[in-house]
């Protein structure tokens, strides 16, 4: 994608930003937990969404200290990776895989494999994919990031293929109720053609 100068300097400026609240986002972590174990569960939505988000822009220098905390990040979730949901685990499994951790970014995916559900009728996916009043547990949403992952990851057509169905057989029986929903569904589906 051919970007403008501005949009460039935009783009950096943004990241210059984020990164800063990433850095200061840990300092508070340890501010504030000086007794605690930093080896603790200390891993939120907010440093994967800035893992997954960093994770598209690698040609942007990282200081020091955001790889240090990065790799501090990196090893919450080859810990605490398995007790998180769905949506997390897909964001995980590209967050390692875009770090070149590909035994980690394989295991959370071999995990999803052996817990999902496969039919011909309705395809591949997963019995806790439900909605709820929680941000993250939005079934279209998480699994068109579930197709982003088996697509990068693995590249296996046919498991795609099988994510795809669940999305088309789910949008022939319920409506997408919000523009992300549509946005992500749209953006899967049309991952390999």
């Amino acid at each position: 994608v051919i970007q403008s100068d501005s949009e460039e300097s935009m783009i950096k400026k943004a990241i210059a930003y984020l990164d800063a609240e990433f850095i200061q986002e840990y300092k508070d972590i340890r501010k504030y937990n000086k007794d605690a174990d930093l080896s603790k569960d200390h891993l939120s939505y907010t440093q994967l969404h800035y893992l997954y988000m960093r994770s598209f822009f690698p040609e942007i220098k990282i200081s020091k200290e955001v790889e240090t905390i990065t790799d501090y990040y990196q090893t919450q979730i080859q810990k605490y990776w398995l007790s998180r949901s769905l949506y997390a685990k897909g964001l995980m499994t590209l967050v390692l895989h875009r770090m070149d951790d590909e035994s980690s970014s394989a295991k959370i995916l071999e995990s999803l494999r052996e817990t999902s559900i496969t039919s011909k009728e309705l395809g591949m996916y997963w019995k806790a994919n439900t909605s709820s009043w929680y941000w993250y547990q939005a079934p279209i949403e998480t699994q068109a990031l579930l197709i982003e992952a088996f697509s990068e990851v693995e590249n296996d057509t046919e498991t795609i293929d099988n994510l795809k169905i669940w999305l088309l057989k789910n949008k022939q029986t319920n409506r997408w109720k919000t523009t992300k929903a549509t946005t992500e569904a749209v953006y899967a589906l049309l991952l390999q053609g």
